[in-house]
């Protein structure tokens, strides 16, 4: 194994792997501890603290509670006996609640708030080191149109800035293919500036199968470099080597990855020039793409990943967090207009395809971009659980608030079936999306594509 394929394991598997692990499980048992150190504070009863459901993985006990980390890791919980019964989750307790004395109302209250609330000032403390390190983002400028594409037939260029998708001002990429995929509408409006034009383009979407949303065949204005070079591929013959950033081929400007697939695959078995730089300097090189028999497609072995550019200083902890409120927002009404914009269940994501995306992310765009999806999964969180059904946290808050108003407490028959029925329905749903969302959208199709996708090991 070489020295270069040994440093590309790391960087863009064991490094990026790791923190996923780790920011997945800080958010985890952040939320988990807020509800810890709230219990306890009020003197409630801590049988155990867990991150992941299900037979523990390592576990030990500690002033008579049990820690432990479990093998589901969708979440965690703190086993409390005197809230609301969660034996479907949490398994079974050792203790018996008429034995204790009853929590009032407002100890479950804040105990179930403490959770979010913890979520939300984890989030705010990596907004802010956002804020201090920078934001990555793309600028919403064309760099690359499909070509023969409805895009290029009405009229779109590269260098081209989109300002508004329908009625919505767009300033950064992710910001403009948001609102085509919310989009109720199958043809959006895009409004462009090129130098002091203002123009405006009626251009029809197309479904993208895997993520099943709308989209265009547009891409953004970033330099696409190499991640890994395959030995003896035509890449590693011609010179060319890790983080390399391409800058021509044959003369032609590359301002993005699918700009530069395109114009290798128009050109099998003749040699091309490249240029690329290389520690400040210029290099040219020159490769003879190959045709894989198995594709028919002219590749010359690299796996390319795509540079972000980092907005210094970044948004501040206000401007992010409205962001994503407001992603959260234009995504929960997609969802209810279901049948004009396209956007159902096999849109979103679980944990599985949350993971992928996040690890994704920080090889493309670094630790920057893994904080900034820390950020708006803490917020997704603490909203979520605030909602009002059994088993969540805010059904918690919707027992305890009744409790109080009748001022006795409600019926444990009830509330436990209230409780199981509604872990069932989470457990199908989180199944649901796991199985016909997450892993038909990630698991590996009969053809890989080696530019696109960084890999492991050589094919």
């Amino acid at each position: 194994m070489s020295f270069e394929l040994i440093i590309n394991i790391i960087t863009n598997w064991v490094y990026p792997i790791f923190l996923v692990v780790f920011f997945f499980g800080l958010t985890i048992f952040i939320h988990e501890l807020g509800h810890f150190l709230v219990a306890k504070k009020r003197g409630m009863k801590i049988e155990r603290f867990s991150i992941g459901f299900g037979p523990a993985i390592w576990k030990w006990t500690r002033d008579g509670i049990e820690y432990r980390v479990s093998w589901i890791p969708c979440g965690g919980y703190v086993m409390l006996p005197q809230m609301a019964p969660m034996e479907a989750l949490e398994g079974k307790s050792d203790v018996k609640p008429e034995e204790l004395p009853p929590a009032s109302p407002m100890d479950k209250i804040l105990v179930s708030l403490a959770g979010p609330a913890l979520n939300v000032a984890l989030a705010w403390l990596l907004a802010c080191a956002l804020w201090a390190f920078g934001t990555p983002a793309n600028p919403s400028v064309v760099g690359w149109v499909e070509q023969g594409s409805p895009e290029e037939l009405a009229g779109i260029k590269p260098g081209d800035r989109i300002a508004q998708v329908n009625d919505q001002t767009v300033k950064t990429w992710g910001e403009m293919m948001e609102a085509v995929a919310f989009s109720r509408q199958t043809t959006v409006q895009l409004h462009i500036e090129r130098g002091a034009q203002k123009l405006t383009f009626d251009v029809e979407t197309h479904l993208n199968e895997k993520f099943k949303i709308k989209t265009l065949d547009l891409y953004p204005r970033v330099r696409p470099y190499a991640q890994m070079v395959l030995p003896s591929s035509p890449a590693a013959r011609a010179g060319v080597r890790a983080d390399d950033r391409f800058v021509s081929i044959d003369g032609v400007p590359i301002y993005s990855r699918e700009q530069m697939m395109e114009l290798i695959k128009r050109r099998p078995e003749q040699p091309i020039q490249i240029k690329a730089l290389r520690d400040g300097k210029m290099m040219t090189l020159t490769a003879v793409p190959e045709v894989d028999p198995k594709d028919k497609v002219a590749r010359i072995g690299v796996s390319l990943a795509e540079d972000l550019e980092i907005m210094r200083p970044g948004a501040t902890p206000v401007q992010q967090f409205h962001e994503v409120l407001g992603s959260m927002w234009r995504l929960a009404k997609a969802l209810v207009h279901h049948k004009e914009t396209g956007v159902g269940l096999n849109s979103v994501s679980g944990p599985v395809g949350i993971s992928v995306v996040w690890w994704y992310a920080i090889v493309s765009g670094g630790i920057l971009m893994g904080i900034k999806i820390a950020v708006m999964l803490n917020i997704n969180l603490a909203i979520l659980n605030l909602l009002p059904l059994p088993v969540l946290d805010g059904g918690h808050i919707v027992f305890s608030a009744i409790e109080a108003a009748i001022r006795r407490p409600l019926n444990q028959k009830f509330v436990q079936v209230s409780q199981t029925a509604f872990a069932a329905l989470l457990i199908a749903f989180m199944l649901y999306i796991t199985i016909f969302s997450d892993l038909r959208r990630f698991l590996p199709t009969k053809q890989t594509t080696t530019e696109t996708q960084p890999a492991p090991s050589p094919p």
